[in-house]
């Protein structure tokens, strides 16, 4: 079970659950609902009921499995929700990841809707990572949220960030619990924005994060300089940094956010190697390098 959640009235070693889909499944009458472990071999039941639905979306149902296989599927109120012939109305995706991932959950289930009452169903904003560390109280949220994304993938090893797979809010909740310090690189991101503000401050704080894990005194610096450029000569990387971005937004108006990550490793390592770079070039889909 992917959850050791224990509600009062709820006996989670009696074959009853099964039952209670059972009577949901038929259930003609009024709506009601139920607590119930949703195991894969009645997950696969329901599927079986899922005649009439959206088209799948591969990558929600991965990002399901591995919350639930990291055992992150609390009982928060989400229900699988059934007509009132005991097709399903809701849920698929859902559905999918536990027979995938091969585990139970705890869930509520609905059963008895209307038939129609589907096309209202997901018409709610979902909730972002960034709305979830701002119900947190979490300083600089949106920043935040947006570097533990870059930096879930880099993780993964995904050094042009141009996968479909995307981390969970409960995925980055772990790594923020992982590098408390991705706060501070969002704070150095958003200063640093501030003085200059032709990089993102996502790209700001990923970078710094990468940088300040090698050297914290360097990355420092590295940062104070891209902000105010004070005392650099011709040949600077960091100069030639500032220089690249702000002629290529002015030419294109956007640049791509790998490329923006780029340019900063190209510039860290330079200075690290203390080798002058006067142009700056990122040729198109390169994956970024590894900082130095």
């Amino acid at each position: 079970m992917s959850t050791a959640l224990t509600l009062p009235g709820v006996n989670y070693d009696s074959p009853t659950t099964l039952k209670q889909l059972d009577a949901l499944l038929s259930n003609g009458g009024a709506p009601s609902a139920r607590i119930i472990i949703l195991r894969p071999v009645m997950a696969a039941r329901l599927l079986r009921r899922n005649t009439h639905n959206r088209n799948l979306r591969a990558a929600a149902i991965d990002a399901y499995v591995r919350d639930i296989q990291a055992d992150c599927w609390p009982l928060n109120g989400e229900a699988i929700k059934l007509d009132v012939n005991g097709n399903v109305l809701d849920g698929q995706h859902r559905l999918h990841a536990v027979v995938k991932a091969d585990m139970a959950v705890t869930t509520f289930i609905v059963g008895g809707l209307p038939a129609e009452t589907q096309a209202t169903m997901d018409s709610g904003l979902k909730r972002t990572t960034s709305d979830a560390l701002s119900l947190a109280d979490e300083s600089n949220a949106t920043t935040v949220a947006s570097v533990l994304r870059r930096v879930w993938a880099w993780e993964q090893g995904d050094r042009k960030f141009t996968r479909r797979v995307k981390s969970t809010t409960a995925e980055c909740t772990a790594l923020l619990h992982k590098h408390p310090e991705i706060r501070r690189s969002a704070e150095v991101a958003n200063r640093t924005r501030v003085a200059f503000p032709h990089i993102p401050q996502s790209a700001l704080g990923t970078a710094h994060h990468l940088f300040n894990a090698i050297s914290p005194d360097e990355c420092a610096w590295f940062f104070q300089r891209i902000g105010d450029g004070v005392g650099l000569s011709s040949g600077h990387p960091i100069l030639a940094l500032r220089s690249r971005v702000t002629s290529e937004r002015a030419k294109e108006g956007r640049i791509e956010w790998a490329r923006h990550l780029a340019y900063l490793v190209y510039a860290w390592n330079a200075v690290r190697e203390d080798r002058p770079l006067s142009r700056l070039l990122v040729r198109p889909d390169t994956p970024v390098p590894t900082p130095k």
